[in-house]
């Protein structure tokens, strides 16, 4: 149940042989800023343009630098945090496109000097040289993202960049047996533990971060997600599920948890396709399938249901979907879907519906310029298959704990009720073969992308108090934890 995306330059990305992520610099600001009236960061970066998106980069690694001053001896036995040794490089990638050579400015950086077009739509950490590379051209990748999303979404990206520089510094890439995702996931833990102290105020060029600018930063991180991947060799920094699960965790716990020993006891979801017919549907099914009252959707959620409150003595009434152009019990004229408790029914209207199947954003790259086009309204099923299971987990609380359904604790339950039903069915696991449907590769960044964008609309849920991050982290721990979790 999954769209496939255009496979693109990943961002972030790990490059080859050469060169392992991103990463930011460490003390090359003239001076702290002082937090409140903070000037733009004075860093020294060989082809610095001068120009916008240059200077949301530096100002993003000079407090993300800050943070990881006081935060770096609490993982390091009390060591100070060792400078970056190579310098940091702004490269116009759009010339890099036309030229397939390094631009004068870069060619002693040495991942840049072995493989020059590397850094088309990208960044990079250089093992070779310690040093950082980006591609600052307004119609690449990071400019795009940034305009869509704004500067926190870009300071997001370099402090995961800077986590590798952390995971590097304390030995990490040497530990035998880790793969690629697990240091990006590490990295993306250490996104969240410098994103949560920027919402208490302690970013220095930050200051006004919201809880609503940081959900359109994660949009923008998701955005940035993997393709599908074409193999089993080509997973790497995790799906966007993946990516926000880890970002989450660095947001509740902290930095000491992104690096503590027992880190990499994880697991990830990022696969690739193992049916031909899911690939060539690009995982999704149609919409009218995904909306059918007797549909495979429905079969399953309420299998899962029926059986889930069996296993704690309980009945569960089986829900039931039907078109309508407000909920008969919606209180608001501008509800299109939602969940009733006197007829056991999930509303929907066929316009929302339709919006929220079309709701996936996507990348577009041009292979010869690197020239990103970003897209809306992608095909999604599972965005739409996300919101039914938030209807049939309100009918959880409700029948089975006699839950409120209109307040912020009965949303956030539902939504981790249905954090439950998609770790059920997102493998094939049950040796019994009772599941009507199982999801394709990405349907849990569907999943993430409808708590982002369309569980808080007032034509569906209604935010009810919450935010966005508030929703991944409810989906997040019924996926993890299970039902005894919510």
């Amino acid at each position: 149940m999954q769209v496939r995306m255009r496979r693109w330059v990943r961002v972030i990305a790990v490059t080859a042989t050469a060169c392992a992520v991103m990463s930011g610099c460490a003390s090359v600001v003239d001076g702290r800023p002082s937090v409140g009236d903070a000037p733009n960061a004075n860093i020294t970066v060989k082809g610095d343009s001068g120009g916008q998106f240059d200077t949301i980069v530096k100002n993003a690694l000079s407090d993300v630098v800050d943070f990881w001053k006081i935060n770096y001896p609490k993982i390091s036995g009390g060591k100070p945090l060792p400078e970056l040794k190579g310098g940091l490089y702004s490269v116009d990638g759009l010339q890099v496109a036309e030229t397939h050579r390094a631009p004068t400015n870069a060619a002693d950086e040495a991942c840049i000097a072995r493989n020059p077009t590397f850094i088309i739509d990208n960044g990079a950490f250089c093992l070779l040289d310690d040093s950082i590379a980006w591609d600052r051209a307004p119609t690449h990748l990071f400019a795009q993202l940034a305009q869509k999303y704004g500067p926190l979404m870009v300071a997001l990206v370099f402090a995961h960049e800077f986590g590798h520089a952390i995971s590097y510094r304390l030995g990490v890439f040497d530990q035998p047996g880790l793969k690629t995702i697990d240091t990006e996931s590490q990295a993306d833990c250490a996104a969240g533990a410098w994103a949560a102290s920027a919402l208490k105020g302690a970013a220095a060029h930050f200051r006004e971060v919201t809880p609503q600018k940081l959900d359109d930063a994660l949009e923008g991180f998701l955005d940035g997600r993997d393709s599908v991947p074409g193999t089993i060799d080509e997973i790497s920094h995790g799906n966007g599920f993946d990516r926000l699960s880890a970002l989450a965790d660095g947001i509740d716990n902290g930095p000491t948890y992104c690096y503590s020993p027992n880190y990499f006891d994880r697991t990830f979801t990022e696969r690739i396709y193992t049916s031909e017919a899911d690939y060539n549907a690009g995982g999704n099914q149609p919409l009218a399938d995904t909306i059918a009252p007797d549909g495979l959707l429905v079969k399953d959620l309420n299998r899962f249901w029926t059986k889930a409150a069996q296993s704690i003595n309980k009945t569960f009434q089986p829900v039931k979907i039907a078109q309508a152009a407000h909920p008969k019990c919606g209180s608001t004229a501008t509800s299109e879907f939602g969940y009733c408790p006197d007829d056991n029914t999930v509303y929907f209207s066929e316009a929302f519906a339709k919006d929220a199947y079309n709701s996936l954003p996507g990348v577009n790259v041009d292979p010869t310029t690197g020239n990103v086009t970003l897209l809306d309204n992608q095909p999604a099923d599972f965005a739409l298959g996300t919101l039914f299971a938030i209807g049939w987990g309100l009918a959880v609380g409700h029948q089975l704990f006699g839950r409120a359904m209109v307040d912020s604790s009965g949303l956030l339950s539902a939504i981790c009720y249905t954090g439950s039903y998609g770790k059920d069915t997102n493998l094939d696991t049950d040796p019994t073969k009772s599941r009507f449907l199982l999801l394709s590769p990405a349907d849990l960044d569907e999943a993430v992308s409808a708590m982002l964008n369309l569980v808080d609309s007032d034509r569906a849920y209604g935010s009810q108090g919450t935010t966005g991050l508030d929703r991944i982290q409810a989906f997040v721990k019924g996926y993890k934890g299970g039902l005894s979790a919510c």
